[in-house]
């Protein structure tokens, strides 16, 4: 039998799931004025409530990450009432499905509540929550990270974010959060390793300044 190179034989241990694929996740939806009009006509078409558009600075950085990935995911932080869960809940699954890719994003208050595609399980299993679904996600999306509680899984309490990060950070996969959390307070809660695999997964996108809900 022949050597195998070492790119075959790296193929043959992901395939026979002896080691976990990391690859690279690099998308755009055109130059930068291409994706600006994209991004302004997805918003607009998706949030009836808006009177008129403002295409705040903010956005900007979201149409820069949109012209390229980056092998990055997004952390939208900072100032209630600028768009961030618009965004993460109506644009970018819009955006992931003109890639015929799917995104479902999660309420963080939802993490532990049962999800409608609930599977059998037996007598001394929990049922499958939304917890689960994000940890095994490709495109994790969290909306309004910490305002959930800690996971209480048999007496034993955690952040059930740090286990979707885990995931994430093991198989390299890029991560989509909207939060009103400062990075000091992210750190706080959720400890120094969740952070920094958070902003290595992510590009953060800060959003500054009064809301503009009526």
């Amino acid at each position: 039998m022949a050597t195998l190179t070492i790119q075959q034989l790296i193929s043959k241990m992901i395939k026979e799931k002896a080691i976990d694929e990391r690859t690279q996740w690099r998308w755009s939806w055109g130059n930068h004025e291409e994706c600006r009009r994209l991004f302004a006509h997805i918003f607009q078409s998706v949030d009836g409530t808006m009177a008129r558009y403002q295409h705040l600075p903010e956005y900007e950085k979201i149409v820069d990450w949109m012209t390229d990935t980056s092998d990055k995911g997004l952390l939208l932080i900072g100032d209630c009432g600028r768009g961030k869960s618009i965004i993460l809940n109506y644009v970018l699954p819009v955006l992931f499905r003109m890639k015929n890719k799917g995104m479902r994003p999660v309420h963080a208050q939802d993490f532990y509540k049962a999800h409608p595609y609930q599977q059998n399980y037996g007598y001394y299993q929990r049922p499958e929550v939304f917890l689960d679904l994000l940890e095994r996600s490709a495109f994790p999306a969290i909306d309004e990270l910490g305002v959930e509680g800690q996971l209480n899984d048999y007496g034993e309490k955690c952040e059930g974010f740090n286990l979707i990060l885990n995931a994430a950070e093991r198989y390299h996969r890029p991560v989509f959060v909207s939060t009103n959390l400062t990075e000091e307070q992210i750190l706080n809660r959720y400890g120094e390793r969740t952070l920094d695999r958070l902003m290595h997964l992510c590009r953060t996108i800060h959003f500054k300044g009064d809301s503009l809900r009526r």
